[in-house]
């Protein structure tokens, strides 16, 4: 891909490509997101599917409301009342990030734990499968930011043609989950990630630049 600017970077990379991750250049206090864990108040994600996967939401429709907007009664997304939860008031550091991350607004912002033992069977999430979610721009529309908070060794997530992604503690992904993709815990630990799902409003330029930097720093390895 030959591209002059961050914004033909930007664009090619989340519209038109098939990349894997992308790591993003971002740095966070790791110690006091560890601590903030404590205040999750989890519940089954997804059903039985998925065994020992549990989310708790720290903005969203409420702690427990983890599901797409579509399971809880709303029939456009321009309704749903997304808003700070109680988790919040005890995850300062998490939600002072969020507040200065590129995107103007949120959708969810979820605790995301995977039991020992515990496994996210193969699936895809695909952007484009709710209402109003036609002929989307990802720059316009957004992308869910997955970080790895607490990440034990023998836990592996696996992207369909793409391999491994390399998870550790304190790195943060864009994952591209329009592929297949599944995950399995085979420590004795919780696994515990923090997905954000936001729109970048009136700040794309500034989530363009960081998707640019980003990509530009990962491929100079």
């Amino acid at each position: 891909m030959i591209a002059q600017n961050d914004y033909e970077i930007a664009d090619w990379l989340l519209n038109k490509s098939n990349f894997g991750w992308l790591e993003l250049d971002i740095e966070f206090n790791l110690d006091a997101w560890k601590k903030e864990t404590a205040a999750a108040k989890f519940v089954d994600h997804r059903g039985g599917e998925h065994p020992g996967w549990n989310s708790s939401c720290i903005h969203g429709i409420d702690v427990d409301k983890t599901g797409a907007w579509t399971n809880y009664g709303y029939e456009k997304e321009e309704d749903v009342p997304y808003q700070w939860t109680s988790i919040s008031e005890h995850t300062p550091s998490i939600k002072g990030f969020w507040e200065l991350f590129p995107y103007e607004r949120y959708r969810r912002i979820r605790f995301m734990q995977l039991e020992p033992g515990g496994k996210i069977s193969p699936h895809s999430d695909a952007p484009g499968k709710l209402p109003g979610e036609e002929d989307l721009d990802m720059l316009e529309f957004g992308v869910p930011i997955n970080v790895a908070i607490i990440h034990p060794d023998d836990c592996h997530m696996t992207l369909e043609g793409h391999g491994t992604v390399p998870f550790k503690e304190g790195k943060a992904f864009i994952i591209n989950i329009r592929n297949v993709h599944s995950f399995v815990n085979n420590s004795n630990t919780p696994r515990i990630h923090l997905i954000a799902h936001g729109i970048p409003g009136k700040r794309k330029d500034e989530f363009v630049e960081l998707i640019a930097r980003s990509y530009r720093k990962q491929n100079e390895r």
